[in-house]
């Protein structure tokens, strides 16, 4: 249920970021201890460690008599810079995973699923003109989509009706990163207040007005940009003497670098919409809740 996944999900990421920290903690046991010892030093004698005593004992050992192995203090300095590196790696993909499944400012709502925007503008942008060109997944259309490959069988063939059941526009269709064709976005985007992230530190609001307008609260449009997806619509280009369709697109672009643009298909115009993910919305009295 919508209502048990609205919690259960952030707890399971949460349950991530602490098994990850207990093997942190797993691998900051693997230094070397010290040769001294609440009752003498550790001396290693083969694979067997035995503690030596007090000076009485003519058997017992100074600690200014033991000789690091060669190479330990390299290793040290490894095993250091190595935990330092993973502590520093861990603390970043812990408030990443904070921000994208947990992170909620006051008078928004989570939502399940996530949501997805094909937005356009500046990348370096915090607010612009031009939603009513934006437009809104409100399923993932990956699943949903048909490989380039099948282009023929299951919708040429289809009258156009992919198995997932939307229509493919043959003088409108979208494409994403590796290379399946998907159903378009419903335009435009509704006015409102958004909850949208780009997978990575940035969780913030967006607000879209009635007359096309956008503001994030706060970073730009590329911090909530999903860089591995990529989408772009394809229509004919009339001043071309190649009828452009999936059938002129070449496989081999495909998968497509996170953050690059869309490859470009013979006899076709391309329009590439950057994709922020909606994990949240300002629901008012009279707007479903579903």
């Amino acid at each position: 249920n919508q209502s048990n996944n609205q919690y259960f999900l952030p707890m399971m990421k949460l349950f991530e970021i602490s098994c990850l920290f207990s093997l942190l903690a797993a691998t900051s046991a693997f230094h070397v201890p010290s040769t001294h010892t609440q009752h003498g030093s550790l001396v290693h004698r083969g694979r067997v460690a035995q503690f030596a005593t007090p000076p009485e004992d003519e058997t017992w050992m100074d600690d200014t008599d033991l000789k690091a192995p060669e190479g330990t203090s390299r290793r040290n300095l490894i095993i250091n810079a190595v935990g330092v590196g993973l502590l520093g790696a861990s603390g970043w993909a812990s408030a990443s995973l904070y921000k994208t499944n947990v992170y909620t400012p006051d008078g928004f709502q989570r939502i399940y699923p996530t949501q997805f925007i094909a937005a356009l503008g500046d990348p370096k942008a915090k607010e612009g003109k031009g939603a009513q060109d934006w437009g809104l997944w409100r399923v993932d259309p990956g699943p949903r989509g048909v490989w380039l490959k099948q282009y023929e069988s299951q919708l040429a063939q289809q009258n156009n009706l992919a198995p997932a059941g939307w229509t493919f526009d043959p003088n409108n269709w979208w494409l994403e990163e590796h290379g399946l064709i998907m159903e378009a976005p419903d335009f435009p985007l509704p006015p409102g207040r958004y909850l949208v992230t780009g997978g990575r530190t940035t969780t913030t609001g967006l607000t879209i007005d009635a007359q096309g307008g956008w503001k994030l609260d706060e970073g730009a449009l590329y911090d909530v940009t999903h860089l591995p997806c990529r989408s772009a619509v394809y229509t004919p280009d009339a001043s071309s003497s190649t009828t452009g369709s999936p059938l002129t697109a070449n496989p081999s672009n495909f998968p497509v670098a996170p953050g690059a643009a869309m490859p470009t298909v013979q006899g076709c115009k391309k329009q590439d919409y950057a994709v922020l993910f909606v994990v949240g919305k300002v629901i008012g009295k009279s707007e479903n809740r579903a």
